[in-house]
């Protein structure tokens, strides 16, 4: 019996098998955060249910956030002005840019969690509107 079939080696439940994001992409995730800002994992988690980071909640424990969004309130910025590519995704590609597993991108897309269209018995997302999401507002001021 191999590791992943006991159970070692797979990813948290949720999170796509190469849950592999780059840490120069658009989208990471709670470690990536927690690297960035030299915390652990469970303040950035409690930043973020305080409201202090922008994030998307896919699952209880799947947590997205925006890279440039971070960058932008890094600098004392407002994220509001950030502008993104426009380009329509199939379910795979959405999943893909998410690092989540295709179960729970559907699951998130049928609840309306992430912006989505069922068109003909398929799903397709915006890329600019799944980024958006990550940072839905611009932070309170004050």
């Amino acid at each position: 019996m191999d590791a992943l079939s006991r159970g070692r080696g797979r990813p948290p439940r949720g999170q796509a098998p190469a849950d592999l994001l780059p840490a120069d992409g658009p989208v990471w995730t709670t470690t990536h955060v927690a690297a960035f800002q030299g915390v652990d994992e469970r303040t950035v988690r409690r930043a973020a249910a305080r409201g202090d980071l922008h994030h998307l909640r896919l699952t209880s424990r799947v947590l997205r956030f925006s890279r440039p969004c971070l960058m932008e309130h890094l600098h004392g910025r407002s994220c509001a002005d950030l502008v993104y590519d426009e380009e329509i995704l199939d379910a795979e590609q959405a999943a893909a840019l998410l690092g989540v597993g295709m179960t729970t991108l559907l699951r998130a897309a049928a609840a309306g969690v992430i912006p989505s269209r069922h068109l003909a018995g398929t799903w397709r997302f915006s890329r600019a509107a799944l980024l958006r999401c990550l940072c839905p507002e611009p932070p309170a001021t004050g």
